[in-house]
């Protein structure tokens, strides 16, 4: 009987835990744009929610104010003529009990943010590069909706 009590709430806690799930947004949910602007020696990037509720991203995957990442992320690089160069974060890896936050964007707004070139070695040298292109993979989602 104890076991199957067990058995019973470990089937309880997967299931909540699947319904926190967030499904994948449809791809005309939102649009995103990199600019190159060489002359400020960074990419732009703009998300511009097309969807009928805010969009969520995580904090750890926007651009801060000093146009890099808090901590590195492989789907963040920059594609150069001499080969792929890494976004260095401000950290290597970054530990938030219960998360890290999110960046929300409500419907129809813009979010802007940038990644500064000397986010990826020497801002020179990249801006000498003509054939400079930034990989930048985000998945933003539906915002759970608050409970209030």
């Amino acid at each position: 009987m104890g076991k199957r009590i067990g058995m019973a709430a470990v089937l309880v806690i997967a299931m909540a835990s699947c319904a926190s799930v967030r499904a994948p947004l449809a791809p005309d949910a939102y649009q995103l744009d990199i600019l190159d602007n060489p002359a400020e020696r960074r990419f732009d990037v703009v998300l511009q929610s097309r969807h009928d509720r805010a969009l969520c991203v995580s904090s750890d995957s926007w651009p801060l104010s000093p146009g890099t990442l808090r901590a590195e992320n492989t789907g963040v690089y920059l594609e150069t003529a001499t080969g792929i160069l890494p976004l260095q974060g401000q950290f290597v890896s970054v530990y938030c009990p219960g998360g890290c936050g999110e960046v929300r964007v409500e419907p129809g707004a813009t979010l802007s943010g940038f990644f500064a070139y000397s986010a990826f070695g020497d801002a020179d040298r990249i801006a000498a590069d003509a054939s400079r292109q930034l990989h930048y993979a985000l998945a933003p989602q539906a915002c759970r909706r608050s409970v209030r």
